[in-house]
């Protein structure tokens, strides 16, 4: 974590206590963040909770002089009571006030601590200990240091002019040095005053007070800073955690935008045996860079300063299960459509075009399942609002008649409503009742069904001429049907199984005129081998495509010994009978479809391919290609290829690779995801990371492109800045945007655990 100052000397290099409290542990395979050892603290003669008060005091010397209530001590002194013990070249005891004062080459230890100083004063009627010109280790708590004075009272350690540092003796590749510190072992915090916190010599962050956690238990204190430069200037978030209880916590966070102004972050959390809840809000009031539907850069150009405007964000994101009862929210709002943009470093989470706001409760029994949703959207760009389903509920069963003959019956009512008020609105009711005959075996299976679909409309705001109340109904006929073959085979260096799974799929689906109706929540589907063994081209209840059909398909896989797929092949091809009828906006007439997806592992390698071809244009629909190779948990690349015909051509180059020759410790990154279509960079970030055992530093670049989202006509631009984050073991560090973004933007990476101050924040980057 970011912090503290001080008067201290540096951290000695000899013969230090840590270096004899410590003992080396190399284990083979360890990465550069983990400290090959560990302190070892001198044996104690008792057990650790043992009552230092019900023992006897004990005093050993070379010479020692009794007077009345008081022991003079000199040579080689050690008095010792239960686990405590100090040692010195001479010492007085006071039995009166139980007060030993020791001088001369001291050494105090007990469970947990053990000091080196010139003078010591320890209080055996109480737990109260003080060591002058100290050297420490406090082993439960894997910290050492230096101080002018240290001393213990119970629970509470208080350093003078000290120095502290989790890095093993011999590196001090960071330290703090403060002009004072507090330690609560109950609390497991800490407090600094005039404090900073120091990388090798270099200082790095200064503060008067500051007050943070020693461990990675949660407590509450301030978590690390987020500290980011880009187009709007210094950004600088200061969180604050907040322990409340064993199940729900809360994180503050202040945070300061050079060019927009000063604004506040929360973040609380909730779990329960029957769901986990999160909430995040963030509000900056007046942005100086926004006037509300317009930045400063869309202005007169950009010449003109807007009114400020405030920015604010709300997310509800809930999960829970009670029996067979469960229940989800999922709620994002914003101030505006350029919020993700200027406040998000994530491409993913800037390029959003739409909001959800969703909450469903669905009851499962045996084959009964209900449901009740209420969804809504908020648009992030000009165009048309989606509707609202405020509700949307659902029953479906399926039953066993006789035998392999069985039923099904689903049911649904949606109310739909829309933020135009020219738009058409009302409510669907859609009925859909089955029959199926089944017959399985462990070597294939056959499913032949048929039923009714039923969809009957109350509209309002409809023309004239249309009819308020229209009806549809079709009929739906399937007939499904697979093999699934295996054979024993030899694959890389043992015994693995391959299998042949043919599947043929006919459907036949009856015409119905549906161009008089609503299209509330119907969408085409993109072309997959999934598709090709779907009854409904379209997403929704609102079309339903006439079709007179046949599906082939036939996939191989590569089993291992425990199940696990190495490789699956799979190609199969769509073939209308009839040309379907059924439109949802224009569409060339359909044609024979191929479509054909690989995937699989050969040791460190793996493929990921999929393609689509148009047979009746003889033109390819759809390709996309990824090839990732992982040596272990830090040393990957990925290489990907997309083109979907007309409008994507993108490749995307990512890795994260440690440099051998120095020893792993240095490792680089780097992202480069390009749109040849349109000849621009989308995202490219690079970057370097250095870890050793109590300290990593990750550096990086980025630059991804930014189109204002009121302003259609302006020129895309291009967002460039650079994000530090530094972890020191024990302590936390500064920064969490790195690893975020090297997670979402390098498939496969991992970030590094650590121990670190609290909790790392799980807040979407929104804002």
């Amino acid at each position: 974590m970011g912090l503290l100052v001080v008067l201290a000397a540096p951290i000695a290099t000899g013969n230090e206590l840590a270096e004899l409290l410590w003992q080396d542990d190399p284990a083979p395979g360890v990465g550069p963040w983990r400290c090959p050892g560990s302190y070892v603290p001198p044996a104690f003669p008792y057990p650790r909770e043992s009552d230092g008060a019900t023992f006897p005091l004990v005093v050993k010397a070379d010479r020692v002089t009794a007077l009345e209530t008081r022991v003079d001590a000199s040579g080689e002194v050690e008095i010792r009571q239960g686990n405590r013990s100090l040692a010195a070249h001479a010492s007085t005891f006071d039995e009166t006030t139980s007060l030993a004062r020791a001088t001369g080459g001291v050494r105090f230890d007990e469970p947990g601590l053990s000091v080196r100083g010139s003078e010591a004063t320890v209080d055996y009627g109480s737990l109260h200990a003080r060591v002058e010109d100290a050297e420490f280790v406090l082993t439960d708590l894997e910290l050492r240091g230096r101080a002018a004075w240290f001393q213990r009272d119970d629970e509470v350690v208080e350093l003078d002019a000290a120095t502290l540092t989790s890095c093993p003796p011999g590196n001090a590749a960071w330290q703090i040095r403060a002009r004072s510190i507090r330690l609560d072992a109950r609390t497991l915090l800490a407090t600094s005053r005039h404090a900073r916190l120091q990388l090798g010599r270099v200082p790095i962050f200064y503060a008067p007070y500051l007050r943070f956690p020693v461990s990675g238990e949660r407590t509450s204190g301030f978590l690390a800073p987020d500290i980011y430069g880009g187009r709007d200037g210094i950004d600088i978030s200061v969180p604050y955690y907040l322990n409340l209880a064993p199940n729900y916590d809360a994180t503050l966070t202040p945070r300061w935008i050079a060019d927009r102004g000063f604004g506040f972050e929360g973040e609380a959390r909730h779990r329960a045996r029957w769901g986990d809840t999160q909430l995040d809000a963030a509000f900056l009031p007046r942005d100086r860079d926004y006037d509300g539907g317009f930045a400063r850069a869309g202005l007169a150009g950009g010449s003109e300063d807007p009114s400020p405007a405030d920015r604010w964000s709300l997310q509800v994101d809930h999960r829970g299960r009670w029996g067979g009862l469960r229940t989800e929210v999922d709620f994002m709002a914003v101030s505006d459509n350029d919020y993700f943009g200027d406040f998000s470093v994530a491409q993913g989470v800037a390029s959003r075009v739409a909001l959800e706001r969703r909450g469903e409760i669905e009851y499962v029994r045996g084959d009964l399942v209900a449901r009740l949703l209420a969804q809504g959207f908020q648009r992030l760009e000009s165009g048309p609002q989606s509707y609202r389903r405020l509700p949307d509920a659902g029953v479906a069963y399926a039953g066993t008649l006789v035998g392999p003959l069985g039923w099904s019956m689903g049911a649904s009512w949606a109310a739909f409503e829309s933020p135009r008020r020219d738009a058409v609105t009302g409510n669907r009711y859609h009925f859909d009742p089955r029959l199926r005959f089944t017959l399985s075996r462990a070597w294939g299976f056959a499913e032949v069904s048929g039923g009714v679909r039923s969809t009957g409309y109350d509209l309002a705001n409809v023309p004239n001429h249309q009819d308020p109340r229209p009806q549809r109904s079709v009929r739906v006929g399937v007939l499904d049907a697979g093999v699934f073959l295996e054979r024993d085979i030899s694959f890389g260096t043992g015994n693995a199984t391959q299998t042949l799974e043919p599947r043929v799929y006919y459907l036949r689906q009856s015409h119905a005129d549906q161009d008089h109706l609503p299209a509330f929540d119907a969408t085409e589907l993109t072309f997959s081998f999934r598709q090709l063994f779907r009854d409904n081209r379209y997403a929704g209840l609102d079309r339903f495509g006439d079709a007179n059909r046949l599906s082939m398909g036939v996939a191989s896989r590569v089993l291992d010994a425990n199940g696990g797929e190495l490789v699956a092949a799979r190609i199969g091809a769509m073939v209308h009978l009839d040309d379907p009828r059924v439109r949802l906006g224009p569409m060339k007439e359909l044609a024979p479809d191929v479509v054909g997806e690989l995937a699989g592992r050969l040791g460190r390698i793996r493929i990921l391919s999929r393609f689509a071809w148009d047979a009746g244009g003889d033109e390819l629909g759809e390709l996309g290609a990824g090839l990732s190779y992982r040596r272990d948990a830090r040393s990957l690349v990925n290489l990907a290829y997309r083109r979907r015909f007309p409008d994507v051509d993108q490749t995307d180059l990512s890795f994260h690779w440690p440099l051998r020759g120095m020893d792993e410790r240095l490792s680089v990154f780097g992202r480069w995801n390009h749109d040849w279509r349109n000849g621009q960079n989308i995202e490219s970030f690079a970057g370097f990371a250095y870890a050793t055992c109590c300290l990593a530093v990750k550096l990086l670049w980025h630059r991804t492109i930014d189109a204002p989202r009121n302003l259609p006509d302006a020129k895309t631009t291009a967002d460039a800045g650079v994000m530090l984050e530094i972890s020191l073991k024990g302590l936390g560090g500064f920064g969490s945007k790195v690893d975020s973004r090297l997670v979402r933007g390098i498939k496969g990476y991992r970030a590094e655990s650590r121990a670190t101050a609290a909790p790392r924040r799980t807040k979407r980057d929104a804002g």
